[in-house]
């Protein structure tokens, strides 16, 4: 499909492109709850989580909000979010020294600064974090957890050599273990495996969920425009963020796709720069012009990997296959 064929398409697309609430969604539940449930679950029974998040999920604030919750729910979990963002890039050996001193955290009261511990290889690295881990277990009072994000900036065999980690700690520790961990990675690093650990997906709002997350942080807005942004956002958690952000700022909720990219900021350009990259490749742009929010359909992995990974598209359960659509509709605003 020629580009001016594909922009014709979407000029017809965008007037309905906006469905009422009902068609928003298969089923319209908690559904980010619903995974936020998932983890706690399996936390409070020390079983280490792969949670896979596309971009834009706001992953920092999930992870803040399930350490609040652990720390007051029972039994109590005392957690400690980490970051590995700063691994990009950096020789071998400081990579390794950064996870020693991120997974030195456990069970630390305040920011815990241990002293450098040398590493030369990865047959010492995996001593030295076995180490760390099993001081963890037997010196904290209370049982305690991980929630480390951007696990994807990490080297591939330091990953794997975490992940065995991990899995001989559970081993060890089969009845009463007292150290947990989330490992929070794009879909990109979604290969990660912590031995049969389990894997939750972070979805994004549903519409309930967004609006809700809309009035609580910006105050009471009129309906029709708290549904509409929701719509037109697809409940994307970090635009519904950005847009309660500014909402607060301005006491205006933006109702139409230009205003919300207006307000978007810096993530409006890297919205369009994943739409750009996407419809570079003929294949992947007939396959966004031809998807339409709230309207999934049968997933073709040859085209839908790399726009789920682009977080462009999202996975629907249903019964039959997994199904995809288009993640918001903001996003037909970007496609040419």
């Amino acid at each position: 499909m020629s580009r001016l064929a594909r922009r014709l398409r979407v000029s017809r697309v965008m007037a309905p492109s906006l469905p009422p609430p009902a068609e928003i969604r298969l089923l319209d539940t908690a559904v980010r709850g619903r995974a936020a449930r998932a983890v706690r679950a399996r936390l409070r029974r020390m079983e280490p989580v792969v949670l896979v998040a596309p971009p834009w999920a706001a992953v920092p604030r999930f992870l803040e909000d399930l350490s609040l919750d652990l720390a007051v729910g029972e039994p109590a979990v005392g957690c400690r979010v980490v970051s590995f963002r700063s691994a990009y890039g950096r020789p071998k050996a400081e990579v390794w020294q950064l996870a020693l001193q991120l997974f030195s955290q456990l069970g630390q009261r305040g920011w815990h600064r241990t002293a450098p511990t040398t590493v030369a290889d990865r047959r010492g690295f995996r001593y030295a974090m076995e180490s760390v881990l099993e001081r963890a277990h037997e010196e904290s009072p209370h049982r305690v957890a991980l929630l480390a994000r951007d696990v994807e900036a990490l080297p591939v065999d330091v990953l794997e050599d975490i992940a065995a980690i991990w899995s001989g700690y559970r081993e060890r520790h089969a009845l009463e273990r007292r150290c947990g961990v989330v490992l929070a990675t794009t879909e990109s690093a979604g290969w990660l495996k912590l031995g049969t650990a389990p894997r939750v997906e972070l979805v994004d709002f549903a519409s309930d969920e967004a609006q809700a997350s809309l009035v609580a942080s910006v105050g009471p807005m009129p309906d029709e425009a708290v549904e509409r942004v929701t719509r037109i956002t697809g409940g994307i958690p970090a635009l519904v963020d950005t847009i309660a952000t500014a909402a607060r700022r301005t006491g205006h909720l933006p109702t139409e796709p230009r205003e919300v990219l207006e307000c978007l900021g810096p993530m409006a350009g890297e919205l369009r720069t994943a739409v750009d990259q996407a419809i570079a490749l003929d294949p992947l742009a007939d396959r966004l012009v031809g998807l339409r929010p709230g309207e999934p359909e049968i997933e073709s992995p040859d085209v839908d990997t790399p726009l789920l990974r682009a977080g462009l598209v999202r996975r629907v359960r249903a019964p039959g296959g997994d199904k995809v659509e288009l993640r918001a509709p903001i996003l037909l605003t970007l496609i040419g």
